[in-house]
């Protein structure tokens, strides 16, 4: 079953048109296929490449990426870590591989079989169970369409994160995203630790008036994270370190949601279909959110299994944060980077080193300290990436939302982009290597009576799961959808659920949790819908 998912977020990937990776999902070859790869060879370039490579170069390294050359006769000049090698030199660091390499592609006949002879060049460690293919793009974040459109192109970007990410290159470097919305938008790079950029005018005045006026429509509620085990355990409240008020916007809710959605997609270069519903936020006076990570630490829930499963065993997480600036805010608001500019601790493991030279814990409750604030400014976005093009989470993108100052307030809004298109939790897997890499704690076997449970809104207002106690006690609120989203239960076969238009009382049908995987679609009639097949996925 986990198989035919797998298969399945792929191939609507490709079709897509926005991942550079389409014939193969697991592991690359070995054996007889590595007969494609076996006439890598390293040496020293004369030092000249073309103009566009050079404008990409960085002084910084960047793990997981690597800028490629093509220099003809079916050979690729790598550029691992995106950077320069002047800079590499004078770094004077340690790397796995040389800056620059020199490779010849042998046999290999598709973009996917060089992509996995430019990763074995680099020398990635091999995919695990879960893991997201190694992926090559143009400049514009589109995959090639042949392998003569590659060799042929006078750049190209690996990315072992498997989707694309924008290059941050040096702090200032402008680089355009054509068509987004039906023009162009310039990212501006605002740090490279951790890689921050600004789109200015991505949403009109007429629009940010609009999102504000439809979450206050929907209705705001106390905001709430997801607590860590040790929060979890010492009863630590939501309001002892957030304090705004949201509401979920799904693309259901309203043709602009929809439209906006689809420009975030233009914009990252990832498929819509692994967007989040947008988060909009009300901070008013004095009102903040202290640091934390938009990803899941997985070492933070060390024996909290759902989460494990949910986030795919550290694979499915939010890549990036694009967040909207709906209104200016003359004093306070910032979103602040407390970490911005320091070191990526073990750059080339995939757990990393909690403290190296440079690096320090700041304090989570100020945003009195040194690190990058950026003040919000009605209609821009900010994107930073909470995952490194390596596939490890990014420790220096911890933010923070500054208190916002007298008598004012600040509307903004979330809009996160995981790394994989959404789908079920995984199934629990023994001797995952992420179990020891992130330390788990816990036990969990993977028990015959559990059942997944999906629930689909297609109605117009949002909803509450309710989950109904076999003991016929009160109903369980469990969580909110909102229009056009989606949200998964883990439960037990025969759980009975219902789902509340939100603020009324109105209920709808029962739905029950039977097989592994069971998929409910709430339609507009207010009526739950089994997908048929869905338990056999």
């Amino acid at each position: 079953m986990w198989r035919q998912l797998g298969l399945l977020f792929a191939a609507l990937a490709i079709t897509l048109g926005l991942t550079g990776c389409s014939e193969k999902t697991e592991t690359p070859r070995t054996g007889a296929d590595q007969t494609k790869a076996e006439a890598l060879v390293e040496k020293k370039t004369d030092g000249k490449f073309n103009d566009m490579v050079q404008h990409y170069l960085s002084e910084e390294f960047f793990p997981g990426m690597a800028i490629v050359e093509p220099i003809g006769e079916r050979k690729l000049r790598i550029f691992y870590g995106g950077q320069s090698p002047d800079a590499a030199k004078r770094q004077g660091e340690t790397r796995r591989v040389g800056i620059p390499l020199e490779i010849t592609v042998g046999s290999a006949s598709t973009v996917t079989e060089v992509t996995e002879v430019v990763g074995k060049a680099i020398k990635c460690d091999p995919l695990e169970e879960l893991q997201n293919p190694w992926a090559i793009f143009d400049h514009q974040g589109r995959p090639f369409p042949s392998l003569d459109a590659l060799l042929n192109a006078k750049i190209a970007f690996f990315l072992e994160i498997g989707v694309w990410m924008w290059p941050s290159v040096r702090v200032g470097f402008e680089q355009t995203a054509e068509n987004v919305g039906g023009k162009a938008a310039i990212f501006q790079t605002l740090s490279l630790r951790p890689q921050i950029f600004r789109v200015m005018s991505f949403l009109s005045d007429a629009e940010t008036d609009e999102v504000m006026a439809l979450g206050q429509k929907a209705g705001l509620t106390a905001s709430q994270g997801q607590m860590q085990s040790r929060d979890r355990d010492a009863g630590v409240a939501h309001t002892s370190f957030r304090t705004s008020s949201q509401a979920w916007l799904g693309n259901g809710h309203d043709p602009k949601i929809r439209e906006l959605d689809t420009r975030i997609s233009q914009l990252t270069r990832v498929p819509p279909g692994n967007n989040e519903p947008v988060q909009l936020l009300r901070y008013d006076e004095g009102q903040y959110y202290h640091g934390h990570m938009d990803w899941t630490e997985l070492s933070f829930y060390d024996d909290q299994p759902d989460i494990w499963k949910k986030s795919h065993f550290g694979y499915f997480d939010r890549l990036a944060t694009v967040f909207w600036y709906l209104n200016d805010v003359a004093e306070g608001g910032e979103t602040f980077f407390p970490k911005h500019g320091q070191p990526i601790c073990d750059p080339e493991s995939k757990r990393g080193a909690y403290q190296c030279p440079g690096t320090f814990d700041p304090d989570m409750k100020t945003c009195d300290m040194a690190g990058l604030k950026v003040p919000p400014k009605r209609g821009s976005v900010v994107l930073w990436y909470n995952y490194l093009a390596s596939g490890r989470g990014d420790r220096n993108s911890l933010h923070a939302g500054c208190p916002v100052g007298k008598n004012l307030t600040k509307w903004s809004a979330n809009k996160w982009v995981r790394t994989k298109p959404h789908g079920p939790a995984a199934p629990w897997i023994e001797n995952h290597p992420a179990l020891k890499r992130f330390g788990w704690k816990g036990s969990q076997k993977n028990n015959p009576a559990e059942c997944q449970i999906i629930f689909e809104n297609k109605y117009t207002s949002s909803v509450e799961v309710l989950w109904l106690p076999p003991s016929k006690g009160d109903p369980l609120l469990l969580s909110e959808v909102p229009p056009g989203g989606r949200s998964s239960q883990n439960s037990f076969k025969k759980h009975k659920f219902v789902l509340r238009e939100k603020g009324t009382d109105r209920l709808s049908n029962e739905a029950v949790c039977r097989g592994d995987l069971v998929l409910f679609v709430l339609d507009e009639h207010f009526r739950l819908n089994e997908q048929v097949g869905s338990h056999e996925l």
